[in-house]
């Protein structure tokens, strides 16, 4: 199948973006593309916005491993996939039939190893505990996993493929092997021991590419859990984060968090101490922008960051290093759920509860 895409680019362009404060010069990134329907009702109205953006928001975005289409999970629990060259909407993997109000809360490629036989398989989780392993070109689930009555937030793949780990409602990490689609372990901690795991609801996972055994988590209990999942207790932890979203990312011993939050929301940390190194400055225009979605760039060097929240409902480009603003994206009628860098160019995906997913070239910033 194929469908047109809305190839309007933001009109919102120019040098220095609106409400920021006197002297601060920032990039306006305009749209290459954008992807799906966005809906027109401007944020503050409540009742009419929330009414047409039920089932239509886009929660989690990722590109495939060779960059050649995007996956954009929605609020009905739909995931269309759609033409990074054309942004044509090419499949479309359905939602659980019978069920309103279940979102695909989160997405990941199964990245291409030479263990892999079958190339294109998406993973997804929903609100109603389902972990589903998806053929995208044929569009046909090949398995699903049920964790009812687990409400499922996050999910990641180990580099190799071998593994996966999901989270949600239940405070627990679980470990499954890839090939037999079973439970290896459980991560929890328990409550009264030195290291006590999680304590509320988790909202992102991220694996190690350095250390297959070397896992993140974080959520709402204001720490990121460090893991070997060879072990049923952290590591150690990182103290200070509030984490809604994907918006946790790991390169070398660098950890990037994006915290729900108006302040000292951007954050990086040491992996090995656990000790917080930089605050990412975040001007603040007309409101403050608390963050769901946070990533490093996937160049070897990690050179950028980029975050996106609700509130002001923007993204923002930062050196990693340097901690240097780069630039922002605008136009995004509600929140910033979602990012996503390209695995090979220098574009970024960046999705909306407006129901848009906008890809956004920044080459010479």
């Amino acid at each position: 199948m194929s469908q047109s895409v809305n190839t309007t680019t933001d009109t919102s362009i120019g040098s220095i973006s609106q409400g920021q404060p006197k002297g601060f010069m920032s990039k306006i990134f305009s749209s290459t593309l954008i992807l799906g329907e966005q809906v027109q009702q401007e944020i503050h109205d409540v009742s009419s916005s929330s009414k047409s953006a039920t089932g239509h928001e886009v929660f989690c975005v990722r590109y495939s491993p060779d960059g050649q289409f995007i996956a954009a999970s929605r609020g009905n629990g739909e995931i269309d996939i759609y033409s990074t060259v054309n942004g044509n909407k090419v499949y479309i993997l359905p939602g659980q039939q019978g069920f309103d109000g279940a979102p695909t809360c989160c997405i990941r490629f199964r990245p291409n190893t030479n263990s892999s036989k079958t190339k294109n398989v998406l993973l997804s989780v929903n609100a109603n505990g389902l972990v589903k392993h998806w053929h995208m070109t044929s569009m046909k689930c090949l398995h699903t996993i049920n964790e009812d009555p687990n409400q499922c937030y996050a999910l990641d793949y180990r580099a190799d493929g071998l593994k996966f780990a999901t989270a949600g409602q239940d405070h627990q990490v679980r470990i499954y092997d890839e090939a037999t689609k079973t439970l290896q372990s459980t991560l929890t901690g328990g409550y009264g021991r030195t290291r006590a795991g999680h304590s509320n609801r988790v909202f992102s996972l991220k694996f190690s590419t350095d250390d297959e055994n070397l896992l993140l988590s974080a959520g709402w209990d204001n720490t990121i859990q460090v893991w070997d999942i060879r072990m049923d207790v952290p590591c150690r932890s990182v103290f200070g984060t509030h984490i809604t979203g994907d918006s946790i990312d790991l390169y070398d011993n660098y950890i990037v968090s994006g915290s729900w939050r108006p302040e000292k929301q951007l954050q990086l940390w040491d992996l090995r101490t656990c000790t917080l190194l930089k605050n990412y400055d975040w001007p603040n225009a007309s409101h403050p922008c608390l963050l769901y979605g946070t990533q490093f760039s996937k160049d070897v060097a990690a050179k950028y960051i980029i975050a996106g929240g609700s509130g002001a409902n923007e993204a923002r480009l930062y050196q990693r290093e340097s901690g240097e603003q780069i630039g922002v994206i605008l136009g995004m009628k509600q929140g910033v759920y979602s990012v996503d860098f390209h695995p090979t160019k220098s574009q970024v995906a960046i999705a909306s509860g407006d129901g848009t997913v906008r890809l956004v070239d920044y080459q010479g910033a």
